[in-house]
């Protein structure tokens, strides 16, 4: 898909070792942004699942981008605040920031869990994980978004991964608690900063397809990522979600397989608590 359209555009990918912060980082770098990958999996092996920050720099380089890894907590507000620093330092501007943090791997043995079930821990694993570490992300880019928008005349984004679980039950409760956090942080961040032409949208991904149906694969929703970042129509799009098949349709692409992919159904019954 990259057609370069992003050169001179500066990115930071928060959960960008693996999954859709991967995928975003990547297509990012591709299209021509200088990509920060942050995450917690600094070198290949050494995570709890495959996947790490290194990986995703050299791919997003063997397509001919540029990128630099930088290992963070993304709930720690100290280590985010260094990344902030760093990339005003080094670049002055920040065009793109994407909060991809959840921990997709392990969230797994919790589907259909109801919530006497769980840990009271997995919340901290969920909207901790995720929303916290977006907003912290969002309080800090936000004056460095508002002043390249305000420099170059042009919008800057954030983009929200988010999903059906924030309007319809999926998974379990503290799933839907995440995924609804990012909504409305998406929605009512939008008002707040469309004055100072900064656009904030949520994609959702289908994360579950009946077989044979081919998964949706991380980069066609960093395909998404990086075809918002370049719509002419940008601000038209802010405070809203997206079904990143919904983009694929509208910006023409498919994953890097060639692959094309159904919106998803916001009324499936997947992973419904058991009766």
């Amino acid at each position: 898909m990259s057609n370069r359209g992003l050169e001179g555009r500066v990115a930071i990918v928060a959960g960008a070792s693996r999954g859709i912060g991967m995928g975003s980082a990547v297509e990012l770098g591709a299209g021509g942004a200088f990509v920060y990958a942050l995450g917690r999996t600094l070198e290949p092996g050494t995570g709890d699942f495959p996947g790490s920050l290194m990986e995703t720099v050299d791919l997003i380089e063997s397509l001919g981008g540029k990128g630099v890894p930088i290992p963070c907590d993304c709930t720690n507000e100290e280590e985010l605040t260094a990344v902030f620093r760093q990339v005003e330092a080094e670049h002055g501007r920040l065009d793109v920031l994407v909060n991809s943090v959840f921990a997709s791997p392990s969230f797994g043995a919790s589907i259909g869990q109801r919530f006497w079930e769980m840990p009271i821990d997995a919340w901290r694993k969920v909207v901790d994980l995720g929303a916290r570490s977006a907003y912290i992300a969002s309080v800090l880019a936000a004056p460095l978004l508002m002043n390249t928008a305000r420099e170059n005349g042009s919008p800057s984004l954030i983009v929200n991964v988010s999903g059906r679980g924030s309007m319809t039950y999926r998974y379990n409760v503290v799933y839907g608690v995440g995924k609804a956090a990012m909504q409305r942080m998406t929605h009512d961040m939008a008002l707040e900063l469309k004055e100072h032409n900064v656009a904030v949208i949520s994609i959702w991904p289908n994360g579950h397809v009946q077989p044979p149906a081919p998964p949706e694969t991380p980069r066609y929703n960093g395909r998404a990522v990086a075809g918002l970042a370049t719509d002419p129509n940008l601000m038209t799009r802010s405070g809203d979600h997206f079904w990143s098949a919904e983009l694929a349709v509208q910006y023409k692409f498919t994953d890097e397989h060639g692959t094309s992919h159904p919106v998803g159904d916001l009324n499936d019954d997947f992973s419904r608590p058991r009766v």
